[in-house]
Formats: C-alpha cells, structure tokens, sequence
C-alpha cells in the first residue's frame, strides 16, 4: 500500500511535502517532475511506499518504463499482475521487477484507457503519458483505495488523500451542499468531499486529463458495474452452486495472500472473518497469525472467546490485542487521516485494532463485504417483513402502531435493536426505497429542517442528498427486491463507509488490508444468486453458511451477527458528557453559525434522558466540530485531546499519533 499526490501547474509553483503521506508509505519516498504543455506547465508525480511485494529497489517509484515515455504512481495491490504479466511478454514485453506496478505501465501501452478492466485488485494510480500529454487516473472497482482532485485555471492537483490537495495550494473552504449530505449519510458521498472545489474520483471510474491549446480538459467514465447481465441466470442446480461459491472464495484468500513482508487476519470470531482464515490457513506456507481486539469495558462487543474458539480449531498463532486507551479520544485520529468530518464511530476501533496488529505484521486480512454480498445486515430481514407490513390496513401502520412506536425509548449501549425497531414502525408501510432511506439515513428532512440556520439551509440548498440512493435504486431496477438492497449498500454503504474508514485507519498505521470478499468475480457471482438462497426464515448468509461448512466449527456457522459498534450512546451520557457541552453548547453553535443552538440541545437533552439515541447523530456533530476546529481553525489536535477530552499529553502519546 501507498500514499500518491500529483499536480500540473506552471513550472517550480509547488515543492511537495514527502512526509504528508509517509504514514501511507513509510519504506521509501521519490518525486519526479517533467515539462507538460510544451514546457508552459510541469506535471509532478510523488509516491510514499509501503513495500509489499518485490521490496528491491526496482519496484520505486514514480516508475517510468524503458524509453521514458510512460510514468505511472500507484497505491495497491493488482492481484492478477503474475498473470498479465505473461501475456505481455508473449506480445513482446520485457519486465525489468517482478513490481505490479510494472504491468500497469504495459498494460497501458497495450490497453490503453482500457487497463482498468483488466485489472483484479485494489488501486488507484496516476498515468503520464508524455507523448501525448495526458494524464490517466483510475480507481478500483469498490473504492478500496481513495483518490482525491482539484481542478482550477492552470492548475491541477490528485492524491491519495485531501491534505496533499490542501497543501498544493487549493483552498480549505467548506462546501455547505456536501456537509448536507454528510448529515444524511454519515460520509460523504461521491464526487462530494467537504471542501468545495476538491473532488473525489467515484469508485470504478476512469479520468483523463488532456493538455489542448494550453487548457486541461478532463474526462471521466465508469468502467465497471457489478449488475449481472440480462439473461445470465445461474440455473437451478443448487449443490453446483455453493461448490461454485466454495471454490470463489478459496481463490479470492488465495490470490492475496501474495506477500513479501509478515500477513495475517484479523479474526473477530464471526462467519466472515473466520472463513478468511480458514482458507488462509489452508494455503498459507507458515502458521498463519490472527489478531483480535478485545475491549474489557465493552463486553457486550468483546469476541475473544469466539476469536478463541475459531483460531483454536484452525491452529492459528493467534494473539488477543487489548485496548485499554480512552478510545473516544481517537475522534481527532479519524478528522487528521481523513481530513474531513467521518460519522461512523466504528472508525475509532478500527484505528485501534489495526495499530496493535501492525507491531507484529503488515498485511492483514479482512471480512468486509460479506454483509452486503449475502444479506447479512437486519436491514434485509426488515426488508422481507416489510413486505408483508405494508398490506396491513394502514390506519394501523400509520397510525397506531407509529404513534405507539414513538414512544419507544432507545438502546444507550451501542445496539440498535429498539431504534431499528422504532423505525420499521414509523416507515415500513413506505415503499421499499423510501423506507430503506430512512433505515439508513440520520438526520433526516424534518430534523435537518429544525437544525439549519436560515443562512445554512440556503448556502446547502441544491443537490437532494436521497438521489444519490435512489440512482443506485433506479439502476438495480431489474433486481428482486433484496438483491436490489444488496446492490445498493455495496455501491454506497460499502463503498463510501466501510471500505472507507478501513483505509484510512489501516493506512493511519501502515498496514495493508486486504478483503477478500470484495473480490471483483465473487461480487459479480453473489448478486446473480436469488434472494432466496441468501435468505431463510429471516435469516442471512444462508448459502454462505452451506459453503463453508466444511471449514469452521457448528457453533461458529450458529454465531449471530454482533457489529462491531462502540458504545458512543453510553459514553456521551457519561465521560463525553462534557465534550458535548463544549463543543456543541450554545455558545460554540452559534458562532458557527450553521445550526440552530436550540435543536442541538435537544439532541442532546433527548438522548441524556434516554428518550432516543441520538448517539449517531451526536458523533456527526462532534466530528464536524473537531474537524473544524483543526483543519479550519489550526486548533493543535494535542489541545483539543487534553482540553475537550481530559487526556495529558502522556496518555495522549499512549494512544498513538500515527505519523
């Protein structure tokens, strides 16, 4: 893995900081600069390396083929590169590293904008072809790699994350429409970043920018789409099917466990993660080492036993990482690695467990993705039951059954069970689309109509943040009605969430994670199978648990789906009750400027008494307090974690400044 930044702009404006993205990349650093635009402009190209495979120095980088006509920059992990590196030596080729990062530079002087395509992995990299003075950019097909731009008279800048954009002279100006979809979501969806004017390369696009008449002319496309194509069932024999299913998802652990430095997984004790290891185990050289994390004052979410069990039965040199840090405190970790506000707490956990393994390996394995792929969330089953709630007489849906569902009170532990609840209540007699916008959305219409200032809702008016859902929806039309869910969390939640924050908190500590199951072929297989063999008796994973069986212990195929959730609830009734006040009291809210200090307060006053849980929302707030106060007033993240959070500066060196 690896951090990459670029710019083309007039000659010498930009000398570019090779330590910005160093945690991304901390085994070595190189930057190239070349004429572009018949020497009116130079491009500049910046790579920090992780060394992962070929850790000679053949595989630096930027890398330019033989002849110098190609540079390429590039973060990731093609996975097929052995392969496509065969084909291109039989149409005359010559490598000069066994590098991936080599076949990228063939394979565009024999594909062209095409490579993408052709490519089985996680990446996102930068191209300059020389003679023709274009610039190619691409990123993978589910987003596991982020890739950042800007683009402004005479000037544009790309790179792995926002800090390199902010630091090549782009401005820092909040962008108000997508702050508005940040409080509906909890990210930012693509091409949204927090700053206007800088942008975000969606997942499996392509962008070429071309020098004419001394003006950039950009353009992009989609190059993939997991949809299955029309006409292309998978038949009704069943027991072929899971064997097919089994044999996917032995090859997606295969083909990345390719390393040259110590690999691992990360073991939670679930279904997903523990079939990971079973076929890593299985085809691993060495005793294959798992990590757990444990958090001895949340045991509602502590899964060492479990880890235990599963790592037992396979034989693994496993460890139990404990966390014992003021975990909150990471708030300030999470708004430095991803430069802008992330509402997902879960990002604090992540950034935790990921910087305990990295003392003993630096490529781990992971479990993302098998939720969506085969139904694993509540969600789904509330879908299935909805069906059959919209055909009750709705005086009864929409009226006394939401009416006593508003008087439910809310879960402060970090499960969402009586707020899930609450809300199937309130909108599962809507159609299918709309309700699942309200599962899966925060702050909603309403809420946001009582929290916007005047001036706020004006400068955020625009663009309506439910389209960005409903595209996908209107995309995956010809799907039945879970599969339609399961293509749109993996085109948004997935995507723009999940595979998010593991990025940038694996990347925070210098750890490559890899996730298997978002392998491109075992994607375009499981949204072929009908919701019914995902599915039964409400349950998910169904065909899932059939295909590997073989591998796991009963009781872990039995195991119910625990999210890995901190309690936020509990904290902000507790120690965070402080921070809440400060940071979003009156006196701070109205300085801002964009909410209304009244609703805040009832946020919090709601959620302090236990009417609701709030939590989620709570923690977007914090987020886009903290974000503004570092990035947009310099406020030192040392300042904010002893001040706000009550942490010195020896427990805050205890948590880890992942430079």
């Amino acid at each position: 893995m690896c951090g990459i930044q670029g710019w083309i702009s007039p000659p010498r404006r930009f000398q570019p900081d090779l330590k910005l993205l160093s945690h991304r990349g901390p085994d070595d650093a190189g930057v190239v600069r070349l004429p572009a635009g018949n020497s009116a402009w130079e491009i500049g190209l910046v790579h920090n390396r992780l060394a992962i495979i070929d850790l000679s120095p053949a595989g630096h980088q930027p890398m330019r083929n033989a002849d110098g006509s190609l540079w390429v920059t590039f973060n990731g992990e093609i996975y097929n590169y052995p392969e496509l590196a065969r084909e291109l030596r039989e149409r005359g080729y010559h490598f000069q590293s066994r590098s991936d990062t080599e076949v990228l530079l063939h394979g565009y002087s024999e594909w062209g904008e095409r490579l993408p395509e052709r490519l089985r992995g996680m990446f996102a990299f930068a191209l300059w072809d020389v003679a023709r003075e274009r610039l190619f950019l691409a990123r993978d097909r589910l987003g596991k790699k982020p890739l950042f731009y800007a683009l402004a008279p005479e000037r544009f800048a790309f790179a792995s994350e926002i800090k390199a954009i902010l630091a090549a002279g782009f401005p820092a100006a909040p962008d108000p429409e997508a702050l508005d979809h940040y409080l509906t979501y909890l990210y930012f969806p693509p091409p949204y970043t927090a700053f206007r004017g800088i942008r975000k390369l969606p997942p499996a696009h392509a962008m070429m920018l071309e020098l004419r008449n001394g003006e950039m002319a950009p353009r992009s496309w989609r190059y993939w789409d997991s949809l299955p194509s029309a006409g292309d069932p998978l038949g009704d024999d069943y027991p072929g099917v899971v064997a097919r299913l089994r044999e996917l998802i032995e090859d997606a652990v295969r083909v990345r466990l390719m390393s040259d430095v110590p690999l691992g997984v990360l073991l939670s004790g679930g279904l997903d993660s523990s079939a990971i290891a079973a076929q890593a185990a299985r085809h691993s050289t060495t005793r294959l080492r798992s990590f757990t994390v444990a958090f001895p004052e949340d045991s509602h979410y502590d899964e060492q036993q479990d880890a235990a069990q599963v790592s037992a039965a396979l034989h693994l040199e496993h460890r139990v990482l404990v966390s014992r840090a003021d975990s909150a405190a990471h708030l300030t970790t999470v708004v430095r690695h991803f430069d802008e506000p992330f509402g997902n707490p879960t990002a604090i956990l992540e950034f935790e467990l990921t910087r305990l393994t990295r003392q003993f390996i630096t490529v781990a394995l992971s479990g993302e993705g098998g939720d969506e792929l085969f139904l694993g969330y509540p969600r789904y089953a509330g879908a299935r039951l909805a069906g059959a709630y919209r055909h009750l007489p709705q005086w009864l849906t929409r009226g006394l059954v939401a009416n006593l569902s508003a008087r439910l009170t809310d879960a402060s532990d970090g499960r969402h069970g009586f707020r899930r609840l609450r809300e199937f209540a309130e909108s599962g007699w809507q159609p299918l689309e709309d309700a699942y916008l309200r599962w899966v959305g925060y702050f909603s219409p309403a809420e946001k109509a009582a929290l916007y200032t005047p001036a706020f809702r004006q400068a955020a008016s625009g663009a309506d943040p439910a389209d960005f859902l409903r595209r996908r929806f209107q995309q995956g039309a010809a799907l039945d009605p879970l599969s339609r869910l399961s293509y749109v969390d993996l085109e948004s939640f997935l995507c723009c969430n999940v595979l998010e924050y593991s990025d940038r908190m694996s990347m925070a500590n210098s750890l490559e994670i890899r996730c298997p199951l978002t392998d491109q072929h075992l994607v375009e297989f499981a949204l072929r199978l009908p919701a019914s063999w995902k599915m039964r008796r409400l349950r998910g994973k169904s065909i899932l648990k059939e295909a590997i069986a073989p591998w796991l212990p009963a009781a872990t195929l039995r195991k119910p789906k625990l999210g890995f959730n901190p309690p936020a609830g509990k904290w902000m009734r507790h120690d965070l009750a402080p921070a809440l006040q400060a940071l979003l009291g009156a006196p701070r809210i109205e300085q801002r400027g964009w909410f209304q200090p009244a609703a805040v307060a009832s946020l919090i006053e709601a959620h302090r008494a236990g009417r609701r849980d709030y939590s989620l929302q709570l923690w977007a707030l914090l987020a886009l307090e903290v974000w503004q106060m570092m990035l947009l007033d310099g406020v030192s993240e040392e300042e904010i974690r002893e001040r706000y959070f009550h942490l010195p500066a020896a427990a805050t060196a205890a948590l880890g400044t992942a430079q």
